[in-house]
């Protein structure tokens, strides 16, 4: 079985190797662009960097995510809001749990639910409890496989069914100077940008919540994350229910059901609903809010609910969306997107679903993604599974036109996702954005910068078959600069890094940090890095065309050659 198993490793590896071999004889030409870029730029684009793509949702300090806090002291739970919190009374608990809102075929689990909370709300004294404690209870060994059979729009019916309403008057309060995670130092040079780019010393910023389940809820964090970073925080109540609402504006709280997945949205956030039923029956109403705007945000979440916020019918973009467009490609507009959202940003395909293994095994499906726990209630479309890597075809909002986006790339082992999908999708140039990292962009001309803690990793050109695939790449860090375009990335100057020492190494590179963790060999004097994971192997190749730069970790490699191969 050893044997076996090795000699279809190197099986594998001679596929990638075969693969590779091509890709390095091709690399003068793949890489040919930059190189005549480079020489021939005779003068320089403008260089308003007004879109930003983070790789990951801003982790702020505040009064309901302590954990972000580097001091907690300032928090006065009496004058702030500080948890979401949860009625277990028996009313509560019938009405969250009642039948109309319950698939008939999934009537056990909602038995055994009914159970469980009266076992829980016994615990707790049929009273009020702050939402850790409620989930705790959840995760306990008592109903943890309960919990592990409910798929994710049922478990959140249930929260949402028992979530109390906000206190008037109770808010949250977010300090960005305490947030010692740089995903909140990204938000802050959002904020700072916006404050330069429009003059304005308070930047009415106005918030997209579209692609999150619940777009009333997260707007209040949101918010509050603004407001501590000097902006003047608004909401722009468009999500796909609004979008899909038209003639039934009152009957949006039902809508949301099938529309995001939210229940009792009225009940809980009684304003935010009214205000956001008025903003359906006032179609024009946001010409007025982006007339004030000096920037937009769009929140982390589901990149296929933002875009169907967006988005028409026949696939056209909605007046709001090309207002945006305009504003924003005329440089008086600036631009943030978070992690998923971020995603759904691009003009080219959309990746919606899937894991690295995955798309190795079966390729892609340009099909609608699954919904997270399909596989728990049959629920998952045909030939369609939890990991199937997903794409939409016709791409995202278009505010970012040079090619795919990625995120979470390193932390998440995704590069094989996102070279597999570029491949069978033809798309010249995909970007992956890490976790705390974003990139800077002018939307019209290319010019980027890169910021944050991670990296940014770019591939180009990618090829394969289907059990290998490869392309160019360039790996960079915080203060990488260049020029995006559709076919290549060129111009790139790197910026020297500071130490750094991962805090642990894995070889493991799909679905884990494997690439992030190792590609420091490549700085180091070796021509080529091998990782192999089960069946997989995982090769990156210096070429005469690369630029390697890198001390104690930190390694930056420009026109490198990348593949991936099974057996």
């Amino acid at each position: 079985m050893a044997k076996h198993m090795l000699n279809s490793t190197f099986a594998g590896a001679g596929l990638v190797t075969t693969l590779m071999a091509g890709l390095i004889s091709a690399s003068a030409v793949m890489f040919a662009p930059q190189a005549q870029a480079q020489s021939e730029s005779s003068e320089q684009p403008e260089r308003r960097l007004n879109l930003m793509l983070m790789g990951s949702a801003p982790q702020v300090c505040s009064s309901m995510n302590q954990d972000a806090c580097a001091d907690k002291d300032w928090i006065q739970a009496n004058e702030m809001r500080t948890a979401r919190v949860y009625n277990l009374s028996d009313v509560r608990r019938r009405e969250a749990m009642r039948q109309a809102v319950w698939p008939r075929e999934r009537e056990a689990i909602r038995e055994e639910l009914i159970e469980a909370l009266e076992m829980m709300a016994d615990h707790f004294g049929y009273g009020v409890v702050p939402e850790h404690r409620l989930i705790d209870r959840f995760r306990s060994r008592a109903h943890l496989d309960l919990l592990s059979r409910l798929t994710e729009d049922e478990y959140y019916r249930v929260l949402d069914g028992l979530e109390m309403p906000t206190v008037e008057g109770l808010r949250e309060v977010a300090r960005v100077s305490e947030s010692p995670n740089t995903s909140a130092q990204l938000l802050q040079r959002f904020v700072s940008d916006t404050q330069r780019f429009s003059g304005q010393e308070t930047p009415v910023i106005y918030i997209v919540t579209a692609a999150q389940r619940d777009p009333l809820g997260s707007y209040l964090s949101q918010a509050a994350a603004l407001r501590s970073a000097g902006a003047e925080p608004r909401w722009l109540p468009i999500d796909a229910t609004v979008m899909r609402a038209e003639g039934r504006c009152d009957s949006i709280d039902s809508l949301r059901r099938r529309g995001t997945g939210a229940y009792d949205r009225a009940r809980v956030h009684p304003q935010l609903h009214a205000q956001q039923v008025e903003f359906c029956e006032s179609r024009d109403s946001w010409s007025d809010a982006l007339n004030e705007a000096d920037g937009v945000y769009f929140v982390d979440g589901n990149q296929s609910l933002l875009r169907d916020a967006f988005i028409n019918s026949d696939g056209q973009a909605n007046a709001l969306l090309q207002s945006i467009q305009n504003k924003l490609n005329a440089g008086q507009l600036n631009v943030a997107a978070a992690g998923n959202a971020a995603i759904a940003m691009s003009s080219a395909t959309m990746v919606t679903n899937g894991t690295s293994r995955d798309a190795m095994v079966n390729g892609s499906l340009a099909r609608q993604a699954p919904a997270i726990g399909c596989e728990q209630d049959d629920s998952c479309p045909r030939d369609v599974g939890p990991d199937t890597l997903t794409y939409n075809p016709l791409g995202g909002l278009g505010l970012y036109s040079f090619g795919m986006i990625d995120v979470e790339l390193s932390e998440r082992g995704r590069q094989a996702r996102m070279l597999r999908l570029a491949a069978d999708t033809v798309t010249p140039v995909a970007i992956g954005i890490d976790r705390d990292t974003a990139i800077l962009v002018n939307p019209s001309h290319g010019v980027f910068e890169v910021l944050g803690d991670a990296a940014v990793f770019v591939a180009q050109q990618a090829t394969g078959n289907a059990n290998m695939v490869g392309g160019g790449f360039h790996f960079l860090y915080r203060g990488a600069m260049g020029r995006i375009q559709r076919s290549a990335v060129t111009d790139i100057s790197l910026a020297q890094q500071p130490a750094f020492r991962p805090e642990s190494i894995t070889t493991r590179f799909l679905g884990d940090t494997g690439v992030f963790d190792n590609i420091a060999r490549l700085c180091e004097g070796r021509e080529q890095l091998q990782l192999l994971q089960d069946d997989f192997v995982f090769l990156m190749q210096r070429t005469d065309n690369t630029t390697a730069e890198g001390r104690r970790g930190r390694c930056q490699v420009i026109n490198g050659v990348v593949g991936i191969g099974r057996n």
